[in-house]
């Protein structure tokens, strides 16, 4: 069993402080992605669970045993990296075989060994080649492959050495869009037949709504949530979740809370200077503090049916066919986005009304952090879910 647990992990370069303290556990057969901003210290955390960098602080546990001074050899783990890393002059066979062939000593020693030593090997390539559709090009070498089939050779070797721990950091990223859509539903299919512990690195925050049962959002350092999709999506914890969670990203109106009471906020938006009560409990804010009013483009639409209301001006039109996105006067740096059906006639220029439904209003204090809803409508709100 692969459980893995870091406790109070931290790492330094010197002076420069870059992992904050990481507790996070993670239990045999989960798919977990560390996601985050570039230089948020998801890669680092990656590393030092590989064993390719020391811990400066904290305790890391693989199957229940401490591993901060094994080699990555020891630790029983395969990582697949952002770059190919194939041996050129190898054949797709020889590249996914060489992890079992290096050395003298043990089983699998030498090259290719001998009777039942290469019969071992050709079984294990063979099966990882079945499994992500490779059989038919053992033969080539990398430079015959597209960029797809060279991921998958990476991949392959990663397989056959049967690991109780596969790490990926952004294997996906040198693939054009059409190619990461296929190779993530590779890599989904290869979870579900591996039942292996699978901890996956990237910054792009759709390949880890549909591929995780478990995200870890990191900040500078810190973990800034950890959770399923649903829950982040739906109960961020912050800001900085809620606006890195969701495609296209959460809208933010700032304000200031004119009076409170055990169920409501009264807020001021800035934008134009309208009143809003808002069903939010009134923990960690009082009257003059500023907070951040959130909603998805998704739970916003034209017209006044809904209680929050709000009238701008259209700046921009998108028209993707099955959908239409808005982008909107909003008085910030970042523009309102609302997403509508593709029939929208509405053009570039006018001024229409928005609207959205209270419990699809999230409300953050001065310090980022999410207030408690008091709403019990949960049309747009999923039941929560434990990480």
């Amino acid at each position: 069993m692969a459980d893995i647990s870091l406790s109070g992990i931290k790492k330094s370069y010197g002076k420069a402080k870059v992992l904050h303290g990481i507790d996070i556990d993670i239990k045999h057969g989960e798919f977990v992605v560390f996601v985050g901003p570039s230089g948020c210290g998801k890669s680092t955390l990656l590393r030092l669970i590989a064993g390719l960098e020391p811990i400066t602080d904290g305790v890391l546990q693989i199957a229940g045993e401490p591993v901060n001074d094994l080699t990555p050899s020891q630790r029983k783990i395969a990582m697949v990296f952002q770059s190919y890393a194939l041996y050129p002059h190898m054949t797709v066979y020889k590249n996914m075989a060489f992890g079992l062939t290096l050395g003298n000593k043990g089983p699998l020693g030498g090259l290719f060994g001998g009777g039942e030593n290469k019969k071992l090997i050709d079984e294990k390539v063979q099966k990882a080649a079945k499994s992500l559709q490779l059989e038919d090009y053992l033969d080539r070498y990398p430079r015959e492959l597209s960029g797809g089939q060279r991921q998958r050779v990476a991949i392959g070797r990663a397989i056959v050495r049967d690991p109780n721990v596969f790490l990926f950091d952004e294997p996906l990223s040198n693939l054009d869009a059409a190619l990461r859509v296929n190779t993530r539903l590779e890599i989904a299919k290869l979870h579900q037949d591996l039942d292996a512990t699978i901890i996956y690195v990237t910054h792009d925050q759709v390949e880890a709504m549909t591929l995780a049962d478990k995200i870890v959002v990191v900040n500078e350092g810190h973990v800034a949530q950890c959770g399923s999709p649903l829950e982040l999506y739906h109960h961020p914890a912050n800001k900085f979740v809620a606006g890195f969670i969701g495609s296209p990203s959460m809208n933010f109106l700032e304000g200031t809370v004119t009076s409170t009471n055990a169920k409501t906020l009264e807020i001021i938006l800035d934008y134009d200077g309208s009143s809003v009560k808002l069903p939010v409990h009134p923990d960690a804010t009082e009257v003059g503090e500023k907070v951040t009013i959130g909603i998805r483009p998704e739970h916003m639409q034209e017209g006044t049916d809904l209680p929050f209301q709000l009238s701008t001006k259209v700046n921009v039109v998108e028209r993707l066919g099955d959908a239409s996105y808005l982008y909107l006067e909003s008085g910030a740096k970042n523009p309102l986005c609302i997403k509508t059906d593709g029939h929208s006639h509405t053009k570039s220029g006018e001024t229409i009304q928005i609207c959205a439904d209270f419990s699809a209003v999230h409300v953050f204090n001065a310090l980022g952090n999410a207030l408690t809803r008091t709403t019990t409508d949960d049309r747009y709100i999923a039941p929560k879910q434990s990480a």
